[in-house]
């Protein structure tokens, strides 16, 4: 494994993800070096590369998919959406789905720009837990003096409407924001360090784990009091479709990652409260990925991020890292009790 790239990620097969054996290989996933990113001096050197440089161009950061040499080197932005049905998901590279109160979408853009993205919703703490090794420029519509304080105590460079009014417009569907904007408002580049790992470059490429792969044309994962999404996998384009539960999307993987959730206080005055997905720690983990023209694949396993610059890895029940395909990865924050269960394909 190649410096600089993640640890292949981990997966589930079958139906039913079982959070006490995902506990179990967790203690293994501990010692596993880090992928990529900054990390204390006593951390492993990263584990994990993004890719080679193709003859079309050398490969985004976060889907590893060839672009302009340019391109490659853009500094991501990162928004904070919520709503039924988001605008500017298609352009978006990697997509965290927290299910707070709204269900909220931490939406990291690197390889391409997007215009008039929102409803921009206000910033949580999961932001800067999930966002901190990427430095990326964050755009959120608002935010309690708390909740931006400790966003502005990780790697990101805030650029959130309270303090940056000009960069946000007011619409009838929300506040929304163009990313030209609002990498043209901070100096410099700077791409993110790879967070997934997409195996050496060999061909044919490598499946998604080294055990307990199933090759599903569908899926459900059944969220505890936020219902059921269901997903279904498109072998002409190698893409997982979100078809019910949620905003229509189409993206090369989905990483299940479950992890505990704690009441955030917005206000001590008022006793209210929102539930904040802690994403610092290990836990379960199902990703399904695919081949294009080819069946999908699914595989358990457990997600390791040991501290806030660390790069979350993904490893199957041998510990390896799992490989994931290139392409946009949605990456859904799970409560305790999601089950995932897969169909179709052989």
């Amino acid at each position: 494994m190649a410096p600089g790239q993640p640890a292949r990620p981990s997966r589930w097969a079958g139906s039913g993800l079982a959070v006490a054996a995902g506990l179990a290989v967790a203690a293994c996933a501990a010692s596993v070096p880090n992928p990529a990113g900054p990390a204390p001096p006593a951390s492993p050197a990263p584990t994990a590369k993004a890719g080679t440089t193709s003859a079309k161009g050398p490969p985004a950061p976060l889907t590893n998919v060839p672009v302009s040499a340019a391109d490659a080197q853009r500094r991501a932005v990162a928004l904070v959406l919520s709503g039924a049905d988001p605008r500017g998901l298609a352009s978006a590279d990697v997509i965290y789905q927290e299910f707070a109160a709204p269900v909220r979408y931490i939406v990291v853009f690197q390889s391409m720009l997007a215009s008039g993205v929102g409803p921009v919703t206000g910033t949580q703490p999961t932001d800067g837990q999930a966002l901190s090794v990427l430095h990326p420029l964050v755009g959120y519509a608002s935010g309690t003096p708390v909740f931006i304080k400790d966003l502005d105590h990780t790697g990101v460079t805030d650029l959130g409407r309270p303090g940056h009014p000009s960069l946000y417009r007011r619409t009838p569907q929300g506040v929304l924001v163009s990313t030209g904007p609002v990498l043209r408002a901070a100096r410099g580049n700077g791409a993110p360090p790879p967070i997934f790992y997409y195996g050496d470059g060999s061909a044919p490429p490598s499946p998604l784990a080294s055990a307990a792969v199933s090759r599903p044309s569908a899926a459900r994962v059944t969220i505890p009091r936020y219902g059921t999404e269901s997903w279904s996998y498109d072998s002409r384009t190698g893409r997982w479709t979100l078809t019910g539960g949620g905003p229509r999307v189409a993206v090369a993987n989905v990483a299940v990652q479950t992890v505990p959730y704690k009441q955030a206080v917005v206000s001590h005055r008022d006793g209210t409260t929102v539930p904040s997905a802690r994403v610092i720690g290990t836990g379960p983990a199902e990703v399904l990925s695919g081949f294009p023209g080819r069946s999908g694949m699914a595989a358990p396993g457990t997600w390791s991020k040991p501290h806030l610059d660390d790069v979350t890895n993904y490893l199957d029940r041998n510990a390896s890292p799992m490989v994931f395909q290139p392409g946009p990865t949605w990456v859904i924050l799970a409560p305790i009790g999601t089950r995932v269960t897969t169909s179709g394909g052989n």
